[in-house]
């Protein structure tokens, strides 16, 4: 079988499993697939924010996640700002059931 994007890297960070699995099953297009993939590998997380907005957040640790902020800036800046858009719609179908997004 080969590799894919549609499965969640890392079941370790149990927090947002679910969201994840939601996520990457929901994308069709492959680069933004291996894209997310890659970050939640390195340590994205998936946050649902007050307003019931998910976002992606990195988890700042060395040993689980992007060594540094800085790294996340890196990260984020050279691979997911020019994909922002195609980001926000792929997030968006984590509220599409009931306006929330949850785990």
């Amino acid at each position: 079988m080969a590799p894919s994007w549609r499965s969640d890297p890392r079941p370790d960070l149990v927090a947002d499993h679910a969201l994840w699995q939601r996520l990457l099953q929901s994308v069709d297009d492959a680069e933004l697939g291996w894209l997310l993939h890659g970050a939640r590998a390195a340590g994205a997380t998936i946050v649902v924010c007050e307003d019931g907005v998910p976002r992606l957040k990195p988890l700042i640790d060395p040993a689980l996640g992007y060594a540094s902020a800085e790294a996340w800036r890196e990260f984020r800046d050279r691979y997911l700002r020019p994909y922002s858009a195609e980001i926000a719609r792929a997030l968006s179908v984590l509220t599409q059931d009931g306006g929330k997004a949850s785990a």
